[in-house]
């Protein structure tokens, strides 16, 4: 450890806070765009000399302990939200990144995020010009990015005059029996909108799978839409429709602006978005 220290460079370590211990009822990790996106960092960061440290970050405290120990030279925080933040800038004066954070008003810190809003109104149009006037939008909470992606879907759906109203925003529980149990009670409402929007591509696929499950055919009966373009979007049959986003280059920019911060540079801009497109694959009836 010694020689690192006397050779001039600080640790060479960068740690990768995952701001959630689960998402969809699984670690974290096993989420592929989590996956996909720390894989890439750890691969970028080690291309330049560095070190990757994963640590968990629902306890504020243990990511300034663990930072301060190893006295880490940057942070990649995916998954906090604008309080967390505070809480934590307050405690740890290291450069940081922000993904995926939506704050209440303007940025005041460096995020790396996603244009969410044109994706749910890509899909919206998409599914409206298709004459599915009635879908609904299904997610897993009422906030950040499942928020501004409905916010979207609305506004594509209201773009002839006509009313999108809140109760086609469908909200399931994070918990995947009780998920499920949902999606049987919702059954008769899902086959009369006749599509489905859903915030992640996890969620359509798994609802698709419920659904042959029950004998409804894909997109005969039901179209439905997911979000991300993960790996798995196009090996599931019928191939999912969905909104792409490129998770690599994401992890890119964020290492870069970090890289940027650590030598003491400004950034242009605090808010740099990831531009989103649709792929319209098999799981749509046009």
């Amino acid at each position: 450890m010694g020689s690192v220290m006397l050779s001039g460079h600080g640790s060479r370590i960068i740690g990768v806070v995952l701001g959630f211990h689960y998402a969809h009822g699984m670690q974290s990790l096993q989420d592929p765009f989590v996956g996909e996106l720390v894989g890439t960092i750890q691969m970028e960061t080690e291309e330049k000399g560095y070190y990757v440290m994963l640590i968990g970050g629902e306890n504020i405290q243990n990511v300034v302990d663990i930072a301060s120990k190893w006295n880490v030279e940057g942070l990649i925080i995916l998954g906090y939200n604008e309080e967390q933040y505070r809480r934590i800038s307050r405690k740890l004066n290291k450069k940081m990144i922000l993904i995926d954070t939506y704050p209440e008003g303007a940025y005041t810190f460096p995020n790396v995020g996603v244009d969410d809003y044109s994706g749910g109104y890509q899909i919206g149009e998409y599914l409206y010009s298709c004459g599915y006037e009635k879908a609904l939008f299904v997610a897993e909470t009422e906030q950040d990015s499942d928020y501004y992606r409905w916010m979207g879907f609305k506004q594509a759906m209201e773009k002839r005059g006509k009313f999108c109203s809140r109760s086609r925003y469908i909200v399931v529980p994070g918990e995947k029996h009780l998920r499920l149990r949902k999606y049987g009670e919702l059954l008769p409402r899902f086959l009369e909108a006749r599509a489905l929007a859903f915030s992640s591509d996890y969620g359509a696929i798994e609802a698709m799978n419920f659904f042959f499950d029950k004998g409804i055919r894909i997109p005969d009966q039901i179209s439905i839409t997911g979000y991300d373009d993960s790996i798995y979007a196009s090996m599931v049959r019928p191939k999912l429709t969905t909104v792409h986003q490129d998770v690599r280059q994401k992890a890119h920019v964020a290492l870069k602006c970090l890289m940027k911060l650590i030598k003491g540079e400004r950034l242009e801009e605090l808010n740099i978005k990831s531009p989103v497109y649709l792929v319209k694959r098999d799981s749509v009836r046009e």
